[in-house]
């Protein structure tokens, strides 16, 4: 197998260069496609299939650019065979994102910039208001807990980065692995 940060031919290819940009991309379509979630009737299927197929044809067209720039020739399937890493890697990653135990540690990060206030998300469905909870001394002893889903309905913004965090990755992983099968020179 060729590898692909190496060229003969030409200048050299880093394949998370190369990636970075369309995972940067991809991080912004999903956080813009969670803010007008409410606009589709079923937004899951729209996430499943647009999401995927776009990783597709979006790593095709940088692998063709890429043979271009670093060979001065083209194989389109070669390109196409490249970008099937990154349509797998991005189901794995949506796959990852749906389970909502890996949403929260990115969630607790991002929800205070957003919320404005520092929050303690769980996976509860109760939830305690700061009052609620005092120690000992009769103080406010604890933040907040709020669950997943309240944060999510509320804030659409933080469901559709917790996803694009993942399908950021999932893209530059794809990309790293689709870089050396759609080399050609």
């Amino acid at each position: 197998m060729s590898n692909p940060d190496t060229n003969s031919a030409g200048p050299n290819v880093d394949s998370l260069m190369t990636g970075f940009p369309v995972a940067v991309l991809f991080f912004l379509i999903t956080a813009v496609l969670f803010q007008f979630r409410d606009s589709f009737t079923s937004f899951n299927l729209v996430i499943w299939l647009t999401i995927p197929l776009l990783a597709l044809v979006i790593t095709s067209a940088v692998n063709v650019t890429s043979q271009y720039v670093n060979c001065k020739k083209t194989n389109v399937g070669k390109a196409i065979l490249g970008a099937l890493p990154s349509f797998v890697a991005v189901i794995i990653g949506l796959g990852i994102s749906s389970i909502s135990y890996c949403r929260i540690p990115v969630t607790s990060v991002f929800a205070p910039l957003l919320i404005g206030k520092t929050v303690d998300v769980t996976k509860n469905k109760s939830t305690a208001t700061i009052n609620s909870l005092k120690n000992s001394n009769s103080k406010e002893c604890c933040v907040p807990k709020l669950t997943l889903e309240s944060i999510e309905n509320q804030y659409p913004l933080i469901a559709g980065i917790s996803y694009g965090f993942y399908i950021m990755f999932s893209i530059l992983f794809g990309t790293v692995i689709g870089t050396s099968l759609s080399s050609i020179c």
